[in-house]
């Protein structure tokens, strides 16, 4: 088992349940190794380079560091098995796993060895992502709010930003095949994810959508004139005017769009230029939880 340590997402107190969660890998005779990572992308590169085969890979960080993971493990020919401990402000990504805060019980769920397999996500030839990949209007607030600010007011830190970029807001133009069929829009913002929940907030039923269904759920929110008059507005349009708001369901989406454009993937920044295809790799790995 190989451990891998973000050690500046997180709080003193997932520190401590750090320890709590070794004790009980070593209670069940588990033989670990641990890397602590230095920078940003450090994970993707230790998992990619190294010649040592681990029957578990353990994730303690946030789903930045949970993506680095599997667009690691997503390339090679024999998988190994996941463990995840969430550190990061929302953690959107263990919800799917019903993963528990509690970083000993969870231990304890992954040494009895039942696992679930989950969807990843291919975006263009080179990127992956585990859940979401986003774009428009206050996506980029994931990557752009500064770490002391999360570390300091949790989800009202993304609220902060976001509110400051209200006087950025503005149509994109986009092209968007599906199934065959062709639709334009002016888009407010468009998000392409896997499970129910994105930022927080329950946005399909668990019935209807689940991390393994081989499909991604595309919301686009179409843009209006008066968004740019506040916050007011945007809440409108999403709780209210529905007519705005448009669903597809697709193991595979195409972008098309006027100039390059930047995206929110797993909570991190990724540009691309006109075009970008989207794929479902179903049950491509396995999650213990």
């Amino acid at each position: 088992m190989i451990l891998i340590v973000n050690s500046s997402s997180g709080t003193r107190s997932s520190k401590e349940q750090l320890i709590k969660a070794m004790s009980v890998f070593s209670k069940y005779g588990h033989q670990t190794e641990i890397y602590i990572t230095q920078c940003q992308n450090d994970a993707y590169y230790f998992l990619k380079n190294t010649k040592n085969k681990y029957d578990v890979v353990c994730v303690f960080g946030g789903d930045g560091t949970m993506n680095e993971v599997t667009s690691a493990l997503i390339k090679k020919k024999d998988r190994p098995l996941i463990g995840y401990f969430p550190s990061g402000t929302m953690n959107d990504f263990g919800s799917n796993f019903d993963l528990d805060e509690d970083w000993e019980k969870t231990a304890e769920r992954i040494c009895r060895g039942k696992y679930k397999e989950f969807d990843v996500g291919k975006f263009g030839d080179h990127r992956y992502f585990n859940y979401v990949a986003a774009f428009g209007a206050m996506t980029s607030v994931s990557y752009t709010t500064k770490r002391d600010s999360k570390e300091k007011y949790g989800t009202l830190a993304y609220i902060f930003e976001g509110i400051g970029k209200l006087t950025e807001i503005k149509p994109i133009p986009v092209k968007i095949k599906v199934d065959g069929k062709e639709k334009e829009h002016r888009v407010l913002f468009c998000l392409v994810f896997s499970g129910g929940r994105v930022a927080g907030t329950e946005l399909v039923s668990k019935k209807k959508s689940s991390i393994n269904d081989g499909e991604f759920n595309v919301m686009v929110v179409d843009y209006v004139d008066t968004i740019v008059t506040g916050a007011p507005d945007l809440i409108r349009t999403l709780t209210e005017q529905k007519k705005y708001i448009h669903w597809y369901k697709s193991d595979e989406i195409e972008f098309e769009f006027e100039d390059s454009i930047d995206w929110t993937i797993d909570g991190e920044k990724a540009s691309i230029n006109k075009k970008v295809k989207i794929k479902n790799i179903n049950k491509a790995l396995r999650m213990l939880s």
